[in-house]
């Protein structure tokens, strides 16, 4: 049997499915680059990240060679190998956006000065509870060929809400509380006085909350089509939508994530647009990339003249103030021993402010100044996207 079936719905269905696997293999594989290239980015919440990335690269690319070879539609084991990366995948990634939410609000909120003590239970929690769905669902013979994939069959709609939907709700449900209660503290702490530049607080507030959006809209419509595939209707439209973008996350995920660093889309587009430059295009701005590309903006909210968090007397310091543009070689260069905690800023980590004068604000009194400044401080945070899945 054919790859193509001659059926135009199929067709479609499948040259989507198989766009969506390589374009998220590509995002992941991106990320991943960037990691490896850009020691600054190294810290407790990009590892957390590239544990995502490498998890939904793992899965899409053995349901790539699946679906291209075409040897699960005949089931037997490349039927189960199908859904068994589909389903323990796909949870494990849903996982690492929880966790990824969890370790934000741990730094900010709670303001954890070692979260890389929680590592080992994140692995163990990410790649260990996945296993309990797929051994139920193989335990219980519910695998069948069901369109473009090998999953649980369209006879056992409780085995697939029970063992895969019914858990996705469940987290993507936590993974909005906690991305709520972060953003709302850091909506209280930048207007409480603290920040000089609070019209750009929305900007802040997106990069917060951006990979949960894009995990809920990737998989939205997969839940949606499973409910009607339930009442045993197979609308098309919503067959597509859902085959696209619940395959596709890993690709929007990890594009949220380059579009929230600096460091990561500098090093990107000076490498793209080097290409153009052979031909005379794009050369000034591929140099002003290239030559910028490590200089981590501090917050939306920093002045020109903000500082890297130390004052003397209130007042930024000399060398605070010359480190402004470029924090991450600064905390590199200045404080070797504390490289870990300075990473913290990678992104768009916000900083204590200053106004043009070089001095603090004085809107506060003197220890509720101290008090924010403390609380500013200590909003640091490299965030990113979420799971991905194509079931």
């Amino acid at each position: 049997m054919g790859l193509l079936d001659g059926n135009p719905a199929n067709e479609t269905s499948l040259v989507l499915l198989l766009f969506a696997d390589f374009s998220s293999m590509l995002g992941c594989m991106a990320v991943l680059i960037g990691f490896w290239r850009l020691k600054l980015l190294r810290n407790h919440v990009t590892k957390v990240i590239a544990c995502f990335c490498a998890t939904s690269f793992c899965k899409d690319f053995p349901s790539t060679i699946l679906t291209l070879t075409n040897t699960a539609v005949n089931g037997g084991f490349p039927c189960y190998l199908y859904a068994i990366v589909i389903t323990y995948g796909s949870f494990a990634c849903w996982l690492w956006t929880l966790c990824l939410a969890i370790s934000i609000y741990m730094l900010i909120v709670k303001r954890e000065p070692e979260p890389e003590r929680f590592e080992k239970y994140y692995y163990l929690f990410c790649w260990g509870l996945p296993l309990i769905s797929t051994i139920v669902m193989l335990a219980k013979n519910t695998v069948q060929f069901v369109g473009n994939w090998c999953w649980i069959g369209v006879n056992f709609t409780g085995y697939r809400f029970g063992l895969f939907y019914g858990p996705f709700l469940f987290i993507w449900a936590i993974s909005a509380v906690l991305v709520g209660l972060t953003s709302r503290y850091t909506y209280v702490v930048i207007h409480n006085g603290v920040s000089d530049n609070k019209e750009k607080h929305l900007t802040y507030q997106f990069k917060l909350i951006n990979y949960i959006i894009v995990f809920l809209v990737c998989w939205v419509f997969a839940v949606v089509n499973r409910i009607v595939n339930g009442l045993n209707m197979f609308p098309p439209a919503l067959n597509i939508l859902h085959t696209y973008l619940s395959v596709s996350h890993g690709f929007w995920a990890s594009v949220t994530f380059i579009y929230n660093n600096p460091l990561m889309w500098r090093y990107f587009g000076a490498k793209i647009l080097t290409v153009f430059t052979f031909f005379g295009y794009f050369t000034d701005v591929q140099k002003k990339l290239e030559k910028n590309k490590n200089n981590n903006n501090p917050s939306p909210y920093s002045s020109s003249r903000g500082t890297s968090g130390k004052t003397m007397g209130g007042h930024p310091t000399d060398n605070d103030v010359q480190c402004s543009s470029d924090m991450e070689q600064c905390s590199l260069e200045r404080h070797p021993n504390m490289i870990n905690q300075q990473n913290l800023n990678n992104n768009y980590g916000l900083q204590q402010n200053y106004n043009d004068e070089g001095s603090s604000s004085s809107s506060l009194s003197s220890s509720d100044e101290e008090k924010q400044t403390v609380e500013m401080q200590n909003i640091q945070i490299s965030t990113s996207t979420n799971g991905q899945g194509n079931n």
